[in-house]
């Protein structure tokens, strides 16, 4: 037996083989219950090693409880086999479905499964329960991105996760899972520019999905914008949690408390509905520091939209080789580890110009995305990645990262039928389609429209926004050059008023 950080008795796992339709075999770590008899199983499903120990931060309570408890290599990592064929595969997905199949009838199981895990763990759960499978009763997805080429390689048109590919199959301990797939992690995924079907393939159809899903994830978290867009999109049973958190797979008591109550109620029937309508959203509020219940995600029509014009003249805002040259800002108490070992670039770049409003005379309440209407017109440049952080700048002038967002310039075309507006006709929840480059006319001004993530916050008396803007060259050219920020610019804030 074997003890974790929180106290909790591991017993020693069982080592099973499942074999695959295709004859590939899972390597799957089982914790058996607890109680002796068949019980529900909570499955986990992990290209980062069933053995890891960072699983047990997220299955320590479900052990606890009862629970049988399996954690899959997928194929062609660690002790799995079978032709590894791509990032979140349709072959890796009917490997998640056949595997739940193959527990559900096991005589330790009582039928019933849930999936959960983070990341790219809490991606498969959506593609797996696209294909509802006749066990699932429940998923838990943490910290997980939805949209493959929104959320998680090319945020805002710009490569992200670039180190992921790198750490991740040369940790999958199986030669053909290395070389092969690596090469094509960099050319196919990282090397494409555009949205097309190798995104999308991987993607789930959200609208499609019924199984009861719970959503986790925190407010400094990349992944935040997909998630919560994954639950308002699904019409099923849902239920979301955001806290003041980033990506790091430590968890909280709150979040272990929700996922107890969540898997209590929906594989033992034990508990009250957690996906009541009128409570279904748990969110902490920046500024008083506390948890609160909602009604699920404000509708941007249910929104008091604040209008901020950061600039009332023609300002000039260098454009950079790269970010190198700037500053990092400051470490916050959000965890730095797994920016760095992605290079996701949340809180690696610096500000190169900032823009403060005025002070709060009075509380402000905000909750919902943000939008940048950016004004600008550059000289010399013929594409750009604009990187946009919000900030509170406190009464004492110190400073709080809050929340950013990105679009590469050449990027900036818009789907209106899918993007979401204000009352006033606004765009305030840009969809970009990400179909096509258009090159930055030469000092001619363009609105680049910038999807910033959500936000959940009180600003006090004598506190600030500031807006950070850093951009940078993403043409053939490392020639500084510099834009004119215009007046039109706005921000738009979603001002709360329930």
């Amino acid at each position: 037996m074997t003890e974790t950080a929180h106290s909790c008795q591991i017993p020693r796992p069982l080592l099973l083989t499942v074999e695959m339709s295709d004859g590939a075999r899972l390597s799957v770590l089982r914790y058996p219950s607890s109680t002796g008899a068949p019980a529900p199983a909570v499955v986990v499903i992990t290209p980062y090693r069933k053995e890891s120990a960072m699983h047990m931060e997220l299955l320590a309570r479900p052990i606890a409880e009862g629970y049988e408890v399996l954690v899959a290599d997928v194929r062609g990592f660690g002790g799995s086999t079978g032709a590894y064929s791509g990032v979140l595969s349709p072959r890796e997905i009917d490997d998640g479905v056949e595997l739940l199949e193959w527990i559900a009838a096991a005589d330790f199981c009582t039928g019933r499964t849930a999936l959960v895990g983070g990341s790219y763990s809490g991606l498969n759960q959506l593609l797996i329960a696209q294909r509802d499978p006749r066990s699932l009763r429940c998923i838990a997805p943490w910290v997980a991105p939805a949209d493959t080429y929104r959320d998680m390689w090319k945020r805002g048109g710009i490569p992200s996760h670039t180190a992921w590919g790198a750490g991740t199959f040369l940790n999958s301990q199986r030669p053909e899972a290395q070389a092969a797939i690596l090469q094509a992690f960099y050319r196919d995924i990282v090397g494409t520019g555009l949205d097309g079907e190798l995104f999308r393939a991987s993607s789930p159809d959200l609208a499609s999905i019924h199984t009861p899903a719970f959503f986790g994830t925190g407010w400094f978290d990349y992944f935040l914008a997909g998630t919560v867009r994954a639950f308002r999109s699904l019409s099923g049973p849902k239920r979301l949690q955001i806290g003041p958190w980033s990506h790091e797979p430590f968890l909280t008591e709150e979040r272990r408390q929700e996922l107890s109550r969540w898997l209590g109620y929906w594989l033992r029937d034990i508990g009250d509905n957690p996906c009541t309508p009128e409570a279904n959203a748990v969110l902490w509020c920046v500024g008083t520091e506390e948890f609160h219940t909602h009604g699920g995600w404000p509708a941007t029509s249910d929104i008091g939209w604040r209008r901020w014009a950061p600039v009332d003249e023609p300002t000039t805002v260098p454009i950079l080789p790269s970010a190198a040259g700037v500053p990092p800002p400051p470490p916050t108490q959000v965890h730095l580890m797994v920016d760095v070992s992605t290079n996701s670039g949340w809180r690696l770049w610096g500000e190169a110009t900032t823009f403060n409003s005025e002070p709060c005379r009075e509380p402000v309440r905000l909750l919902g995305p943000v939008a940048l209407h950016a004004v600008l017109a550059a000289e010399g440049c013929s594409d750009f990645d604009l990187n946009a952080r919000l900030s509170i700048v406190k009464a004492d002038g110190s400073v709080r990262q809050l929340t950013e967002g990105r679009l590469r310039a050449s990027h900036r075309a818009l789907d209106e039928d899918r993007s979401e507006h204000a009352p006033g006709g606004e765009v305030v929840l840009p969809w970009h389609p990400h179909e096509a480059a258009e090159p930055v006319p030469d000092d001619e001004p363009v609105r680049l429209v910038v999807e910033i993530y959500p936000i959940c916050l009180q600003l006090s008396p004598g506190e600030r926004l500031r807006l950070g803007l850093t951009l940078t060259r993403s043409d053939d050219s490392d020639v500084p050059a510099d834009a004119m920020l215009l007046p039109e610019t706005v921000v738009l804030l979603p001002r709360s008023v329930s």
